[in-house]
């Protein structure tokens, strides 16, 4: 499997507190990679070592082979980003905010007009003068799903793609992530959701305090309890198990 993305020993050091500790693994060309850990596990740290916007302190990251930090234009040009908690341009429309990162990743005006019209109307979005500043927090997702696959990336990065998504159209972007799939594009995502990440990932590599504490295919995970026996057997879950008990008997109570 051609190897899109791959990260050899990239480590992170944040002085007294938390730190990233010589990570390594790669995502192939029609792979899609759950990417799990606890809050505070380093998901987000190693996103933004991905996408180059945190200077790692050791390691290398590849995207197709070369080097990001010396090839960052090309790279950028050929990824798609959707943040945890970015907000887009709230002063713009729907539509206003789509065409400025459409001309960012240097698409043709005349080219894009059409995409957008169709890509709005799909997800309901098309209400012209609205600015973003009036939307819920799950139209915005929905805008910043958009804007991170508008270009056909061949690597898609999405952290916690479906917090405040409402069902169908939840239904909707697993369904897109998969034809980027099959059309041999890469992509990893975050998700606390372990329902989500079994259905949709064809690996899963679990973080924890920083290191990579186990990785495996969701086909052969079933045998050891699936994702959920998984995740419990690599995390340490007797406090969870001894705080639920105590949960329940205090409400109880």
């Amino acid at each position: 499997m051609d190897k899109i993305v791959e990260l050899k020993s990239v480590s992170k050091n944040f002085g007294k507190g938390f730190s990233l500790d010589s990570i390594s693994f790669s995502i192939g060309r029609g792979e899609i990679v759950g990417y799990l850990g606890p809050n505070g596990a380093g998901k987000t740290t190693t996103i933004k070592l991905l996408m180059n916007a945190l200077r790692k302190d050791s390691g290398s990251i590849s995207f197709m082979g070369k080097n990001i930090e010396k090839d960052e234009t090309l790279f950028r040009k050929h990824i798609g980003y959707m943040p945890e908690n970015g907000t887009p341009f709230e002063f713009l429309t729907a539509r206003e905010y789509l065409e400025f990162v459409s001309g960012a990743y240097g698409i043709d005006k005349k080219k894009i007009r059409g995409k957008i019209d169709e890509l709005l109307s799909i997800f309901s979005l098309t209400e012209e003068k609205k600015s973003v500043r009036t939307f819920s927090k799950g139209m915005k997702q929905k805008l910043l799903f958009l804007s991170a696959i508008i270009h056909n990336p061949d690597l898609l990065i999405l952290d916690e793609p479906f917090n405040a998504i409402e069902p169908q159209t939840a239904m909707l972007m697993k369904n897109l992530i998969y034809e980027m799939k099959q059309d041999g594009k890469a992509v990893i995502f975050s998700s606390h959701v372990l329902e989500i990440v079994e259905k949709l990932a064809d690996k899963v590599i679990l973080l924890n305090n920083g290191k990579i504490v186990g990785e495996g295919f969701v086909s052969s995970l079933k045998s050891r309890g699936g994702l959920d026996g998984f995740f419990r057997e690599l995390i340490d879950s007797s406090n969870i198990d001894e705080n639920t008990v105590k949960i329940i008997q205090t409400i109880k109570s």
